[in-house]
């Protein structure tokens, strides 16, 4: 997350995330799933703009008209609920440009709805302890809270327990995300849960060795067969990067679908492998970076 003052206001760049570890245990007592996963922040970012509203209500605007401006968006829920538990009365102008994919496991409204914690916080001059913001994002959703404790974590629980790590090297991506969509909830309802988990140890290591190699050996999503088995015609994008072969390190869907990526050497390998899938007509193809 990139915050800074702006003349009248505050501008956050709210980032998307990979999963390059997701492990998914049994359904909790509130619904949700037990899960592990590594997590990292990567440079694709929604643009968010906040400013003073005399009036004290809370107005959203956003270029992506498929998105509701109300109490149904996170960003809405993340200002009301920062102001209800502050006893703030102001009120906030709040402009959303989005570039995060919806519904391809990316987080896009996750990371708006830190940004706004983070953003309303300094506008409204508030001073909220950090663990008090983690503790309201957990409230908001399952991985809003990662994007207080980016760039790289591991998060478990429901996603709410956040343990940063750190990120020796930059790590380099392509991404690629298909114009089909999948539901967080859909995909979750029709797991069954391993009866022995994956372990996260060998991923951690990597990522702490810097060698992007032996990562790319370690990255595990316990929810992709379920998603591929929703989006059989998803299986094209996870064959594509199969076929760069020995150009990617590793490749997998993010989160619950339907964004993949593969994870390459350097910028250079990033590059190529973006050539080589854009005229295959998949989806947007990106070349993204997370860096220490």
């Amino acid at each position: 997350m990139i915050l800074r003052s702006i003349a009248g206001g505050v501008e956050v760049l709210a980032p998307a995330k990979l999963n390059l570890f997701l492990e998914v245990a049994g359904r909790r007592p509130d619904g949700y799933h037990e899960i592990e996963s590594l997590m990292v922040e990567v440079d694709l970012f929604d643009r968010l703009t906040f400013r003073e509203e005399e009036g004290g209500a809370i107005a959203l605007t956003c270029d992506d008209p498929s998105l509701p401006v109300d109490g149904r968006n996170l960003v809405v829920r993340a200002a009301e609920l920062l102001r209800s538990e502050s006893g703030c009365r102001s009120g906030a102008r709040i402009d959303l440009k989005k570039s995060i994919p919806a519904q391809a496991g990316l987080a896009g409204g996750s990371s708006d709805a830190a940004a706004t914690l983070a953003a309303l916080d300094r506008l409204w001059n508030l001073g909220t302890p950090p663990g008090r913001l983690a503790e309201l994002a957990g409230r908001i959703g399952s991985d809003v809270a990662f994007f207080l404790q980016g760039p790289s974590a591991v998060c478990r629980g429901r996603g709410e327990r956040v343990e940063a790590v750190s990120l020796p090297i930059p790590l380099h991506f392509v991404l690629i995300a298909p114009e089909v969509g999948l539901s967080t909830a859909d995909v979750y309802q029709r797991l069954k849960p391993p009866e022995q988990s994956r372990s996260i140890v060998p991923a951690l290591a990597a990522l702490a060795a810097g060698d992007p190699v032996d990562l790319g050996r370690s990255l595990f999503n316990r929810l992709q067969p379920v998603a591929e088995s929703i989006r059989p015609e998803l299986a094209a994008v996870r064959d594509a990067l199969a076929d760069l072969g020995p150009l990617l390190c590793g490749s997998l869907m993010s989160g619950s679908g339907s964004a993949y990526f593969g994870l390459v050497r350097d910028s250079a390998a990033a590059e190529r492998a973006a050539h080589a899938l854009n005229p295959l007509g998949l989806g947007s193809v990106r070349v993204v970076t997370c860096g220490p």
